[in-house]
Protein backbone atom coordinates (compact mmCIF):
# COMPACT_ATOMS: atom_id res chain seq x y z
CA UNK A 1 0.00 0.00 0.00
CA UNK A 2 1.60 3.63 -0.93
CA UNK A 3 2.35 5.47 1.95
CA UNK A 4 0.16 8.65 2.26
CA UNK A 5 2.42 11.49 2.99
CA UNK A 6 2.10 14.94 2.93
CA UNK A 7 4.85 17.68 2.99
CA UNK A 8 3.22 21.34 3.73
CA UNK A 9 5.34 24.56 2.60
CA UNK A 10 4.18 27.59 4.50
CA UNK A 11 5.53 30.76 5.41
CA UNK A 12 4.84 33.84 7.82
CA UNK A 13 2.36 36.01 7.36
CA UNK A 14 0.23 33.73 4.55
CA UNK A 15 -3.14 34.15 5.15
CA UNK A 16 -4.16 30.73 4.33
CA UNK A 17 -1.09 28.55 5.21
CA UNK A 18 -2.91 28.22 9.31
CA UNK A 19 -6.18 26.69 7.47
CA UNK A 20 -4.87 24.22 5.06
CA UNK A 21 -2.35 23.10 8.25
CA UNK A 22 -5.36 22.53 10.42
CA UNK A 23 -7.32 20.53 7.60
CA UNK A 24 -4.19 18.38 6.91
CA UNK A 25 -3.69 17.90 11.05
CA UNK A 26 -7.31 17.11 10.86
CA UNK A 27 -6.84 14.36 8.28
CA UNK A 28 -4.01 12.45 10.00
CA UNK A 29 -5.74 12.82 13.27
CA UNK A 30 -8.71 10.81 11.32
CA UNK A 31 -6.26 8.14 10.21
CA UNK A 32 -6.25 9.52 6.15
CA UNK A 33 -2.37 10.63 6.90
CA UNK A 34 0.35 8.43 7.61
CA UNK A 35 2.77 11.49 7.68
CA UNK A 36 3.01 15.17 7.72
CA UNK A 37 5.73 17.09 7.61
CA UNK A 38 5.45 21.39 8.02
CA UNK A 39 8.14 22.81 6.87
CA UNK A 40 8.80 26.47 6.78
CA UNK A 41 9.93 28.03 3.58
CA UNK A 42 11.47 30.89 5.00
CA UNK A 43 13.73 28.48 7.54
CA UNK A 44 13.95 25.65 4.35
CA UNK A 45 14.35 27.82 1.35
CA UNK A 46 17.03 25.37 -0.01
CA UNK A 47 14.24 22.41 -0.03
CA UNK A 48 11.54 24.53 -1.31
CA UNK A 49 14.02 26.31 -4.12
CA UNK A 50 14.91 22.38 -5.44
CA UNK A 51 10.91 21.45 -5.65
CA UNK A 52 10.39 24.77 -7.76
CA UNK A 53 8.21 26.50 -4.96
CA UNK A 54 7.10 29.97 -5.79
CA UNK A 55 4.54 30.29 -2.98
CA UNK A 56 2.51 29.37 -0.13
CA UNK A 57 0.70 27.26 0.92
CA UNK A 58 2.50 24.38 -0.98
CA UNK A 59 1.92 20.74 -0.58
CA UNK A 60 3.57 17.25 -2.18
CA UNK A 61 1.19 15.12 -2.22
CA UNK A 62 2.89 11.71 -2.30
CA UNK A 63 5.59 13.22 -4.27
CA UNK A 64 3.32 15.71 -6.11
CA UNK A 65 3.39 19.15 -5.81
CA UNK A 66 0.11 21.31 -5.38
CA UNK A 67 -0.65 24.51 -3.86
CA UNK A 68 -3.13 27.51 -2.93
CA UNK A 69 -6.28 26.47 -0.76
CA UNK A 70 -8.55 23.41 -1.32
CA UNK A 71 -11.16 21.93 0.60
CA UNK A 72 -11.16 18.40 2.79
CA UNK A 73 -12.93 16.65 0.12
CA UNK A 74 -10.10 18.01 -2.54
CA UNK A 75 -7.42 16.44 -0.66
CA UNK A 76 -9.36 13.10 -0.09
CA UNK A 77 -9.63 12.82 -3.92
CA UNK A 78 -6.03 13.37 -4.46
CA UNK A 79 -4.78 10.94 -1.82
CA UNK A 80 -7.37 8.56 -3.29
CA UNK A 81 -5.65 8.74 -6.76
CA UNK A 82 -2.71 6.81 -8.42
CA UNK A 83 0.57 8.60 -9.06
CA UNK A 84 -0.50 9.02 -12.83
CA UNK A 85 -4.45 10.47 -11.43
CA UNK A 86 -2.59 13.13 -9.24
CA UNK A 87 -0.49 14.47 -12.37
CA UNK A 88 -3.60 14.68 -14.67
CA UNK A 89 -5.13 16.37 -11.81
CA UNK A 90 -1.99 18.95 -10.94
CA UNK A 91 -1.74 19.28 -15.37
CA UNK A 92 -4.91 20.03 -15.81
CA UNK A 93 -5.77 22.62 -12.50
CA UNK A 94 -2.39 24.49 -13.94
CA UNK A 95 -3.58 25.17 -17.03
CA UNK A 96 -6.96 25.72 -15.91
CA UNK A 97 -5.66 28.32 -13.60
CA UNK A 98 -2.94 30.30 -15.98
CA UNK A 99 -0.16 28.43 -14.44
CA UNK A 100 1.43 27.48 -18.01
CA UNK A 101 5.07 27.50 -16.38
CA UNK A 102 4.32 25.43 -13.64
CA UNK A 103 2.51 22.70 -15.62
CA UNK A 104 5.56 22.91 -18.38
CA UNK A 105 8.30 22.80 -15.35
CA UNK A 106 6.56 19.90 -14.44
CA UNK A 107 6.28 17.91 -18.15
CA UNK A 108 9.89 18.79 -18.91
CA UNK A 109 11.06 17.46 -15.58
CA UNK A 110 8.90 14.57 -14.94
CA UNK A 111 8.37 11.11 -17.00
CA UNK A 112 5.03 10.51 -15.04
CA UNK A 113 3.89 14.46 -15.90
CA UNK A 114 4.70 13.35 -19.89
CA UNK A 115 2.66 10.00 -19.51
CA UNK A 116 -0.29 12.14 -17.69
CA UNK A 117 -0.12 14.96 -20.76
CA UNK A 118 -0.90 12.49 -22.99
CA UNK A 119 -3.25 10.72 -21.19
CA UNK A 120 -5.23 14.60 -21.19
CA UNK A 121 -4.63 14.40 -24.86
CA UNK A 122 -6.57 11.08 -25.11
CA UNK A 123 -9.49 11.82 -23.18
CA UNK A 124 -12.55 13.80 -25.19
CA UNK A 125 -13.55 15.51 -21.59
CA UNK A 126 -10.59 17.19 -21.51
CA UNK A 127 -11.17 21.38 -21.22
CA UNK A 128 -10.40 22.89 -24.41
CA UNK A 129 -8.25 25.54 -22.29
CA UNK A 130 -6.27 22.26 -21.07
CA UNK A 131 -5.77 20.48 -24.81
CA UNK A 132 -4.18 24.50 -25.92
CA UNK A 133 -1.59 24.59 -23.41
CA UNK A 134 -0.75 20.81 -23.61
CA UNK A 135 -0.01 22.07 -27.12
CA UNK A 136 1.89 24.39 -26.42
CA UNK A 137 4.12 22.28 -24.08
CA UNK A 138 4.10 19.41 -26.77
CA UNK A 139 5.40 21.87 -29.39
CA UNK A 140 8.27 22.83 -26.54
CA UNK A 141 9.24 18.86 -26.11
CA UNK A 142 9.62 18.77 -29.89
CA UNK A 143 12.09 20.96 -29.72
CA UNK A 144 14.64 19.41 -26.99
CA UNK A 145 14.07 16.30 -28.37
CA UNK A 146 12.01 14.65 -25.55
CA UNK A 147 9.03 13.90 -28.32
CA UNK A 148 10.14 11.09 -30.13
CA UNK A 149 9.97 8.78 -26.87
CA UNK A 150 6.19 8.94 -27.10
CA UNK A 151 6.33 8.21 -30.49
CA UNK A 152 3.41 5.43 -29.69
CA UNK A 153 1.44 7.66 -28.11
CA UNK A 154 1.48 9.80 -30.65
CA UNK A 155 0.40 7.00 -33.44
CA UNK A 156 -2.02 6.11 -31.01
CA UNK A 157 -4.12 9.40 -31.15
CA UNK A 158 -4.35 9.05 -34.83
CA UNK A 159 -6.83 5.69 -33.78
CA UNK A 160 -9.26 8.28 -31.41
CA UNK A 161 -12.61 8.34 -32.58
CA UNK A 162 -13.00 11.73 -31.82
CA UNK A 163 -11.44 13.29 -34.94
CA UNK A 164 -10.53 16.44 -33.33
CA UNK A 165 -8.07 14.46 -31.04
CA UNK A 166 -6.78 12.24 -34.15
CA UNK A 167 -5.98 15.52 -35.71
CA UNK A 168 -4.40 16.55 -33.00
CA UNK A 169 -2.06 13.58 -32.96
CA UNK A 170 -1.17 14.28 -36.78
CA UNK A 171 -0.42 17.71 -36.28
CA UNK A 172 2.18 16.52 -33.37
CA UNK A 173 3.82 13.80 -35.97
CA UNK A 174 4.62 16.35 -37.92
CA UNK A 175 6.75 17.81 -35.77
CA UNK A 176 8.87 14.93 -35.84
CA UNK A 177 11.38 13.53 -38.61
CA UNK A 178 11.64 9.96 -36.97
CA UNK A 179 11.06 8.02 -39.81
CA UNK A 180 7.82 5.32 -38.12
CA UNK A 181 6.19 9.35 -38.25
CA UNK A 182 6.93 10.15 -41.72
CA UNK A 183 5.66 6.60 -42.68
CA UNK A 184 2.31 7.14 -40.70
CA UNK A 185 1.76 10.53 -42.36
CA UNK A 186 2.33 9.42 -45.96
CA UNK A 187 0.17 6.58 -45.33
CA UNK A 188 -2.71 8.76 -44.00
CA UNK A 189 -2.11 10.97 -47.03
CA UNK A 190 -2.01 8.42 -49.38
CA UNK A 191 -5.59 6.52 -48.24
CA UNK A 192 -8.32 8.36 -50.49
CA UNK A 193 -10.81 7.15 -47.78
CA UNK A 194 -9.09 8.18 -44.83
CA UNK A 195 -11.23 11.35 -42.98
CA UNK A 196 -7.85 13.18 -42.54
CA UNK A 197 -6.26 12.64 -45.69
CA UNK A 198 -6.20 16.50 -47.09
CA UNK A 199 -4.38 17.34 -43.21
CA UNK A 200 -1.97 14.62 -43.83
CA UNK A 201 -1.07 16.21 -47.41
CA UNK A 202 -0.91 19.67 -46.11
CA UNK A 203 1.61 19.25 -43.05
CA UNK A 204 3.35 17.03 -45.64
CA UNK A 205 3.75 19.95 -47.66
CA UNK A 206 4.56 21.91 -44.91
CA UNK A 207 7.16 19.83 -44.00
CA UNK A 208 8.85 19.81 -47.76
CA UNK A 209 8.73 23.45 -47.58
CA UNK A 210 10.67 24.01 -44.97
CA UNK A 211 12.97 21.62 -45.42
CA UNK A 212 14.07 23.38 -48.58
CA UNK A 213 14.18 26.21 -46.85
CA UNK A 214 16.72 25.06 -45.08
Amino acid sequence: MTSRRIELFVMPGCPVCPQMERLFEQLKQDGQLDELEVIDITRSPERASALGIRSAPSYLVNGVLFSGLKTRKDIEELLQQSTGGKWRSLLSEELSEGGMDAAREAVLKEEAARTALFDLLEDPETPLVVRIGLSAIIEELAEQGLLEAHLPRLLALLDNPDQRIALDGLYYLSMLQAPEAVQALSQIADDDRHPLQQQARELLQEQANSASLH
